[in-house]
């Protein structure tokens, strides 16, 4: 469907009347089009890719197998929520979620089990049982939670407004979510509860934004924590919906998106935008809205003279860790092999810190960590459009540093040494999976495995990196991870600017969209936030 919504880049289009630039098709940058393009801008959006979609795009292999890359489940979809009237404002209200059930994320930690289950009290309750001896801990933690998740808001928020009232207001609101951000989760797990066990199972999600408790910030863990305290959602069709119907609007409202479309610099002039370059190709317009994180867009799009030096602030913090994920597709269905719509957490050993540490430093030979997602147990039309087959992710945490000899080959073209990496991986994750899902083992008809060379291919991310910049505490200080820069015309959207995942993407892109639009905002933030008529 959405190949009618995109086309290869044309250089001999006519942009004279184009205002708006998004370069990168994330869906932060999609979420910006939408709404520049609903509200009558003129927009353009520019993918390297031959697809759009960024972290939400899909990817087919023989015999049918569709797995996707990054959306493994999105929570807050319940009925009626504004998470839902904001996904429908950009959808169209065509993209369905399909509730994942009572249990969205299940924790194996040195071979016990911990469900998380949907709704707030159901979750208290399940720890309480869990831990019968610690329930005012529990009790501690999601208060605390609860508090930083809502401060967080406010500090988000505040990037939104306009000068004098973040003048007047802003630095009450990032000093009230500061109080969290600054302490790491293991600062703030320890200062309530001394039993490991617990802190372990509270932190087994921590691999949502990618650092273990001992150097994530606490209100980075807080906003995710929270996010999906309601439960998961996983959208109907696939991930692909949710970017295919993005691009529907942004067509049907009259916007343009090419793909093959590589930006190759922002052209700045006297401190302001005035266009971009693709090969020889200079196309000019007033704003320019970039999706490719702060490091993309200050270290290879703009000329180092051009940006302002507090503008480097973001170097002081590390990428995000990288990782490797074995793509599987099996020749029997999630039902008849009695796979969950759950995502499993795996964790061997007593430390989470000490046993992410050891794998990163290439201490540990045995796979000790593992996230699987099951994509086609969530999607209520798998079994229709893909027969009785089914598709397993496994991701397991990396580093560039262990590629950097295979960085100048090409994409499936990078040598037997490199293959051997990969096979090794396969290897020690099928163990994992079979070890856990006995019944998988004879069934498994694909594999394939990714690595960060991967990543960077396709996402032009040089670490490899798919979180952004890394969700510490000194990342909350900054300053420069704003949507608008003081180069004047030059917005900026993605995960660095507010989180990771599809929330902090979309949030991204509404912030951005917020200055750009500014009091224009206000009929679309009223039509969001109409709740829907009941039906009968």
């Amino acid at each position: 469907m959405s190949e009618k919504y995109y086309s290869k880049f044309d250089p001999n289009y006519d942009f004279s009347e184009v205002d708006n630039i998004v370069i990168g098709s994330g869906l932060g940058g999609l979420t910006t089009a939408v709404f520049l393009a609903k509200t009558g801008r003129k927009v353009v959006v520019l993918e390297q890719h031959y697809v759009p979609g960024g972290f939400s795009h899909t990817f087919k292999r023989k015999d049918g197998f569709v797995w996707d890359v990054g959306i493994h489940y999105v929570g807050n979809m319940g009925d009626d929520s504004m998470f839902l009237r904001v996904s429908d404002y950009l959808t169209g209200g065509r993209l369905k979620w399909s509730d994942m059930g009572e249990v969205y994320d299940q924790l194996q930690i040195n071979g016990e089990k911990y469900d998380f289950v949907a709704g707030e009290e159901n979750f208290r309750k399940q720890m309480h049982d869990y831990f019968p001896e610690h329930k005012q801990e529990i009790d501690e933690y999601l208060r605390l939670v609860k508090k930083a998740s809502k401060k967080s808001m406010l500090f988000f928020a505040q990037k939104a407004m306009p000068p004098f009232l973040r003048f007047l207001l802003g630095g009450f609101f990032r000093r009230s979510f500061r109080k969290y951000s600054r302490k790491t989760t293991e600062e703030v797990m320890c200062s309530i509860t001394d039993n490991r066990d617990l802190r372990n199972v509270l932190c087994g999600q921590c691999g949502d934004y990618g650092l273990a408790p001992g150097k994530s910030s606490f209100g980075a863990h807080a906003i995710i924590v929270n996010h999906f305290l309601n439960g998961g959602y996983y959208p109907e069709g696939g991930a692909k919906e949710i970017y295919e119907n993005m691009l529907q609007e942004i067509v049907e409202h009259g916007g343009k998106i090419f793909v093959r479309a590589e930006v190759d610099e922002i052209l700045v002039e006297k401190k302001r935008t005035v266009g971009v370059r693709i090969g020889e190709k200079v196309i000019p317009c007033k704003n320019v809205i970039s999706n490719v994180g702060v490091r993309g867009t200050f270290e290879k799009l703009i000329k180092k003279e051009h940006v302002p030096e507090d503008q480097f602030d973001y170097k002081k913090i590390q990428p995000s860790h990288s990782h490797y994920c074995l793509y599987l597709g099996l020749n029997k269905s999630d039902e008849q092999l009695q796979l969950p719509k759950y995502n499993v957490w795996y964790y061997d050993g007593e430390d989470m810190d000490a046993v992410l540490e050891k794998i990163l430093s290439r201490e540990e030979k045995e796979l000790r960590f593992a996230y699987i997602s099951f994509p086609s147990a969530k999607d209520p039309d798998w079994v229709e459009k893909h027969g009785e087959t089914s598709t397993i992710q496994a991701v397991g945490i990396s580093n560039m540093e262990w590629f950097k000899e295979f960085e100048d080959t090409k994409w499936m073209k990078r040598g037997d040494a490199y293959e051997a990496i990969k096979q090794d991986f396969e290897d020690r994750m099928l163990e994992v999976l079979y070890r856990i899902f006995p019944q998988l083992e004879g069934n498994v008809a694909v594999t394939e495995v990714s690595t960060p060379l991967s990543t960077k291919h396709f996402t032009n991310h040089s670490s490899g990196e798919i979180y952004g910049l890394a969700h510490t505490p000194e990342r909350f200080d900054l300053n420069c991870l704003d949507p608008k820069t003081k180069i004047k015309g030059l917005y900026l959207c993605g995960q660095d600017i507010v989180t990771v995942g599809f929330g902090g993407a979309v949030a991204s892109g509404l912030l951005c969209a917020t200055h750009l639009l500014q009091y224009g905002m206000y009929k679309e933030f009223k039509s969001m936030s109409r709740p829907k008529e009941k039906k009968g």
